[in-house]
């Protein structure tokens, strides 16, 4: 009898402890978005050229996420979060299961900074929606060099 209770107490013990793993939203911390391409290549470009390209990010989760885009090193040449991007820059945006957001960026090489290799780094986290707790972050890299 002592034998069967000490069995069913740590069946219990692990049970809840496999509960507290889980954050409150049911949503398992990582994998929570995916990026497409998660780097961007602009290239060797023209002095004075103008260079749209895009990524895209996922919520690839079954809830809804607050997505938040924070901008962490940019050099002059880029124009980051054009008016083209469906992501909102800057503040946390609700991001259903399933949906994207595309964020759009322009490349416009000067001559002081020929053959220097240039990028801008983007930092996408989604947080959950109820508890504010960080589920996923990933970074995005857009690079491009004048010539």
């Amino acid at each position: 009898m002592r034998l069967r209770c000490f069995i069913i107490a740590v069946a219990v013990a692990v049970a809840l402890a496999a509960l507290a793993a889980v954050p409150a939203s049911g949503l398992a911390s990582g994998n929570v978005l995916q990026v497409t391409p998660r780097t961007v290549n602009f290239g060797a470009k023209p002095v004075e050229s103008s260079t749209i390209k895009f990524t895209t990010i996922s919520n690839t989760s079954d809830e809804a996420v607050l997505l938040t885009l924070t901008l962490v090193r940019s050099w002059d040449d880029f124009a980051g979060g054009l008016v083209e991007s469906t992501c909102t820059l800057f503040e946390p945006a609700l991001l259903a299961p399933g949906e994207s957001c595309t964020l759009v960026e322009r490349f416009v090489p000067h001559d002081e900074f020929i053959g220097i290799k240039q990028d801008q780094i983007w930092v996408a986290t989604a947080t959950d929606v109820n508890t504010g707790e960080v589920l996923d972050t990933e970074e995005l890299v857009f690079f491009g060099r004048a010539r």
